[in-house]
């Protein structure tokens, strides 16, 4: 996929208000970014590198942030999604996992602070589980990836530009 077509080249703008949904929008589009640049590059045969046997692999890895986006998703009444099968290819699991991220900063974005409350307490276990569980996992994948010998061009993850050349 060219940078045209796959989202999170660069962080969205900030919201032009501040408010409950954009704030938990901004975090989607800052796990889609941080996803999408620590993913770049990746190929089919990469997906089975873990850096010791007790590790996930990266295909579990992208699986998982998969996985828990689909949670956060669906406790704010996004359409459920089909489960993404291990053997997919790096492509689909990448546009999958960035297609959620992008319906699911849509969907915050759209959210009054009341619309919010009544998704109590799945709020706050998206903000401390579920969305902060993926920064985790998406940092763990920039690890494999050093380890493994092949460490993605750095973004500018506080201004939310991609890589330089990028």
């Amino acid at each position: 996929m060219g940078k045209d077509t796959v989202p999170f080249h660069t962080i969205p703008d900030a919201p032009p208000s501040v408010s409950a949904g954009a704030i938990m929008g901004r975090v989607a589009d800052s796990v889609g970014f941080r996803f999408r640049w620590a993913v770049e590059g990746l190929v089919d045969a990469d997906l089975a590198y873990k850096p010791a046997p007790d590790c996930m692999t990266l295909a579990e890895l992208i699986l998982h942030i998969h996985d828990l986006l689909a949670g956060a998703a669906r406790s704010v009444d996004l359409p459920p999604e089909k489960p993404l099968a291990e053997a997919s290819s790096c492509g689909q699991m990448v546009s999958a996992v960035l297609d959620l991220c992008s319906r699911l900063s849509v969907r915050y974005k759209t959210m009054t602070d009341a619309d919010l409350a009544a998704s109590t307490p799945a709020l706050w276990t998206n903000v401390n589980g579920h969305l902060a569980d993926c920064l985790t996992h998406i940092g763990q994948v920039l690890s494999w990836r050093r380890l493994a010998g092949a460490p993605p061009a750095p973004a500018d993850l506080f201004g939310g530009l991609p890589p330089k050349g990028a």
